[in-house]
């Protein structure tokens, strides 16, 4: 049945990836279902920028849905400039801040619009769940995510301010999900949860005793569909890829270090993106001796990179830390198999006919065991092929069309447990004024 939902989707973008294009997809796909209002604050880099998506719509308007872009105060914007110059945490702040005008702005929304269901969207993280419990609607959470806790090993060989950035990430999280009153309180006032990963899922039932569904902030968006034509010279060179920030977080150097110890030499690396580590990275590529075997291919706009990943034959994903990264998805639909750390979403996403999944480990472990895999497939490089149709079959689970079924029922019982809940509540206040 047709909805008004009221979104709350901070970061949204046409044109970008990551929790901005999870957003987008979400709001697009909706729309074909259901009347929306959707919250906003930026749709560029940073709180307040939001003419990409303002001169998107202007020109490619969606009838269905009513964009409202939410102006941060003063003292939000006054705060988020140390956000820009790479304080962070301050951030936080700001969208805090953010969430109050949200709230401001939500009101007014109700006050002419009979809305059926509220949507907390994102961003994903649990730090900073908003204020639209406070609006007696049914509301829905999530996908809710950044509570895992980094194994340690994965630490071992970083430098000092990266574990200590993560020491101080993991104090701050176990303080706000053990002693965080608004925390726990936005969970309890939710009438759905949606948890972005399996660890995350377990963590809202030990730390807050709530259920909730498991489903990762991307999905598919468009035909499934692969080049098999790609396969006619696997057996000359395989085609590797690895996609994403040089920085220590994404741990590009485990991928390096793993193509060091192959025996085999009929493959080649393309390597997506860039960071301040490209060129410490680029370095030790020529130390190792693999230069040679690799193309850097830096920055590139998202129809050439998706060009280079259907042309591969594996993607490789060494980050120490992620929820549930869009490019594993782009690689589903693409029918390209993932070699993957068994952990974070990617560990729950992929399984072993899409995946090659590597036990968390020490860093040398770790490159050994990738490196042995490795050399099993370039030494027989037409499991690749059978693998890229198991990953075909494994992407329609993902794909948004079965999303959006899960979604409408996620709606659905969100409107019948805060009926039943406000239903509950009457009566007991009935059962009070007459004792």
């Amino acid at each position: 049945m047709k909805k008004k939902i009221l979104i709350s989707a901070y970061a949204i973008s046409p044109v970008k990836g990551s929790e901005y294009g999870a957003a987008w997809d979400t709001v697009t796909q909706l729309a074909k279902h259901h009347e929306l209002w959707v919250l906003y604050g930026m749709s560029d880099d940073h709180m307040g920028d939001t003419q990409t998506l303002r001169e998107f719509i202007k020109t490619n308007p969606l009838p269905s849905v009513t964009f409202i872009e939410v102006r941060a105060g003063k003292v939000a914007m006054a705060i988020n400039r140390l956000n820009k110059i790479g304080l962070g945490w301050f951030f936080y702040i700001a969208y805090y801040l953010w969430q109050q005008e949200a709230l401001k702005v939500a009101y007014n929304v109700l006050a002419t619009v009979n809305i059926d269901v509220v949507h907390q969207l994102g961003p994903i993280g649990f730090r900073e769940p908003g204020f639209l419990g406070y609006l007696d609607k049914p509301l829905v959470w999530g996908p809710i995510g950044g509570m895992k806790m980094i194994d340690s090993l994965l630490l071992e060989d970083k430098p000092l301010p990266t574990r200590f950035k993560f020491w101080v990430k993991h104090q701050i999280n176990h303080f706000q999900l053990h002693y965080s009153q608004r925390i726990s309180e936005a969970f309890s006032r939710a009438d759905i949860l949606i948890a972005a990963t399996i660890d995350g899922q377990q963590t809202i039932l030990k730390r807050f005793g709530r259920e909730s569904h498991w489903l990762p902030e991307q999905a598919i968006v468009g035909d499934i569909e692969i080049d098999e034509t790609k396969f006619d010279h696997i057996h000359q060179r395989v085609q590797l890829v690895w996609s994403g920030s040089h920085i220590e977080r994404k741990n590009l150097g485990l991928c390096l270090d793993s193509l060091a110890l192959i025996k085999h030499n009929n493959w080649h690396l393309h390597i997506l993106g860039s960071g301040p580590l490209t060129g410490k990275l680029k370095q030790k590529a020529d130390e190792l001796g693999l230069s040679a075997n690799i193309t850097w291919h830096g920055q590139l706009s998202r129809s050439a990179a998706i060009n280079i990943m259907n042309a591969a034959h594996l993607h490789m994903m060494t980050s120490i830390a992620e929820d549930n990264p869009a490019v594993i998805f782009e690689a589903l639909r693409l029918g390209v198999p993932t070699l993957t750390l068994n952990h974070c979403g990617m560990g729950d996403v992929l399984c072993n006919n899409c995946g090659i999944k590597i036990m968390v480990a020490t860093h040398d472990q770790m490159a050994g065991e990738i490196a042995t895999v490795l050399d099993h497939f370039l030494l027989r490089p037409e499991i690749l092929a059978d693998m890229a149709l198991g990953t075909i079959s494994c992407a329609t689970r993902h794909h948004w069309e079965k999303r959006l079924t899960l979604m409408n029922a996620y709606y659905d019982e969100a409107i019948a447990l805060h009926g039943k809940s406000r239903l509950s509540n009457n009566e007991t206040l009935i059962i009070l004024q007459n004792a």
